[in-house]
This record gives C-alpha cells, sequence and structure tokens, in this order.
C-alpha cells in the first residue's frame, strides 16, 4: 500500500493552518488573546527562519487542549473546518 502525504499549507490552504488554528482560539476566547496571539507570531516567524523549537512549540499549541474534554475539542474542531 502506497501512502502520499500533502502539505497544504500555503499551497491548497492560504496561510499556515498551526497558525490559524491558534488564531481561531484566540478569537473565541478559549485562550487569551493577548498572551497567545503574539507567541503565536513568534511561532511562525521561527518556523519560517528555520529556527522553531518543535517540542516548546507543541507545548504551546497542545497544553490548552488538554484543559478541554474530547467533545469540547470535536466542536472546536468541528468548526474551524
Amino acid at each position: 500500500m502506497a501512502l502520499t502525504l500533502f502539505d497544504l499549507d500555503n499551497t491548497l490552504l492560504s496561510g499556515d493552518s498551526d497558525h490559524a488554528w491558534m488564531k481561531f482560539l484566540s478569537s473565541r476566547g478559549i485562550v487569551d488573546a493577548e498572551c497567545f496571539n503574539h507567541r503565536n507570531d513568534q511561532f511562525y516567524a521561527d518556523y519560517m527562519a528555520g529556527t522553531l523549537d518543535i517540542q516548546a512549540f507543541l507545548n504551546f499549541q497542545l497544553t490548552p487542549l488538554a484543559a478541554h474534554p474530547r467533545a469540547q475539542l470535536n466542536a472546536w474542531h468541528r468548526e474551524y473546518l
């Protein structure tokens, strides 16, 4: 069986999906917009520069989600997509 993976960011999707996801969460008040938007922008700049600390980025992305039940995460996922 063959497996094909696609990176949709900035190709089929306009922009970066990870960056947009955090903007979605902050726009809904799920995370503190003032704090998270700045850090989100910095992580994106680091990614574009090739200097992203992936562990710090994953901690940033996943820690706020861990505080919510799966049903809520699924609802946000449906709304985001």
